[in-house]
């Protein structure tokens, strides 16, 4: 059962519409990202992982978020999803697990299913239960929106960072408020400084020479 702090933490939800849009601002900004990288097998602020493993991390990412949507359009929820190393566990075995193998055509695939992932958001029912997390409770298809949109942009700002250049939301405070529901960026002052922290990122993180 989700505790009373983390309700009032999830009632704290942005608006749909500027989440959807910074859902967009993502993508457009993950694909201005992507034709920047000339070393794919350079080191990001993402832990061990390359610019590849990154690119691949992304794509498994939005094919999970297309299952989640599905079980909810055929009726039957997931439960019992992963988090913590669980969650670490399950991405590390999609990335060991993807077919496509050059950074350029993850990127490009990623794109086209967040694309498409978008547009079935704006159909969704917003206050729909999309899933149920271990520890977490259930999480309606909007706060996990709300999450999303931090992953993809912070993902960009990894992919931006790898090649010497840098990344910025339009609307920063946005996706920290989507952090709320996982008491994720809660640092006062620059909002986007708040969800990078809140992603255990350096914000003066660069590449090595």
């Amino acid at each position: 059962m989700v505790n009373q702090s983390n309700e009032l933490e999830k009632s704290n939800k942005p608006d749909r519409s500027a989440v959807l849009a910074c859902y967009g601002d993502g993508i457009a900004a993950m694909r201005m990202a992507g034709s920047h990288i000339s070393d794919w097998s350079a080191s990001t602020p993402c832990g061990y992982w390359t610019t590849l493993d990154l690119a691949g991390h992304i794509l498994a990412i939005v094919r999970y978020y297309h299952r989640l949507l599905y079980a909810v359009w055929v009726g039957h929820p997931l439960v019992g999803l992963p988090r913590g190393r669980d969650l670490a566990a399950m991405n590390a075995k999609d990335l060991d697990e993807l077919e496509e193998s050059a950074g350029v055509e993850r990127v490009e695939l990623f794109c086209e299913l967040a694309e498409e992932h978008l547009r079935r958001l704006h159909d969704a029912d917003w206050d729909g239960t999309l899933g149920t997390w271990t520890g977490l409770g259930d999480l309606t298809v909007g706060e996990h929106s709300g999450i999303a949109i931090g992953e993809w942009h912070v993902h960009v700002w990894d992919l931006a960072r790898a090649s010497g250049g840098d990344h910025r939301p339009i609307d920063a405070l946005t996706v920290k408020e989507g952090q709320s529901v996982l008491q994720r960026a809660t640092d006062p002052g620059d909002p986007w400084i708040a969800v990078l922290r809140g992603y255990d990122r350096d914000p003066g993180w660069s590449r090595p020479d």
